[in-house]
């Protein structure tokens, strides 16, 4: 199974689970993490550069 398979039967299982706001909640961070899931290569090295930055006392 691929990824976002995964996803999709996560979100059915969590909708038999939750009432609608709820299920509005996980679907927006759901959909957070799978774009962050596809941009993730730039988003760690940008993460990385500013906690880096931080650490070394640079901000």
């Amino acid at each position: 199974m691929n990824f976002v398979t995964k996803l999709k039967l996560i979100v059915k299982k969590i909708k038999l689970k939750m009432n609608k706001g709820k299920i509005i909640k996980i679907l927006i961070i759901c959909g957070i993490i799978f774009f962050i899931y596809l941009i993730h290569e730039p988003v760690i090295d940008m993460l990385k550069g500013l906690f880096l930055r931080k650490i070394l006392g640079l901000e």
